[in-house]
């Protein structure tokens, strides 16, 4: 019982999902303020598992069977497909400048997403 009432490290928080990063890791603080005060925490902390388990269970998902991405031929942002793919693999920030409706709203989210980027739930 004693690995039970043993807080997962901040680590494990880091491989769940970003939208429950933040109120995963607000759960384990409030638990170990618990366990300071002398206060019952072992059935939240069960939950606390639980959820970080389903959690990291739906980012592994992502990453074992990315989905089957299709790029419309005739937007200019799919004619250029690989050398914006190579850009967002080479640096952390890119500009991309195009005439309205050429694809970057729609096809650039799906381009992070064919790179891996994103199975932790965000591009931005």
């Amino acid at each position: 019982m004693a690995e039970q009432r043993d807080f997962p490290p901040h680590s494990e928080l880091q491989q769940c999902l970003l939208a429950d990063q933040q109120v995963l890791a607000k759960r384990l603080r409030g638990l170990k303020r618990r366990r300071t005060t002398g206060q019952t925490f072992d059935q939240g902390l069960a939950r606390l598992r639980q959820d970080i388990d389903r959690s990291k269970q739906i980012v592994s998902k992502r990453q074992a069977s990315p989905e089957k991405i299709s790029y419309p031929a005739e937007l200019p942002v799919s004619q250029r497909l690989q050398e914006i793919q190579e850009l967002i693999s080479k640096h952390q920030v890119i500009v991309l400048c195009g005439e309205t409706g050429s694809g970057k709203s729609t096809q650039l989210p799906k381009i992070c997403l064919s790179l891996g980027l994103g199975v932790f739930g965000r591009i931005g």
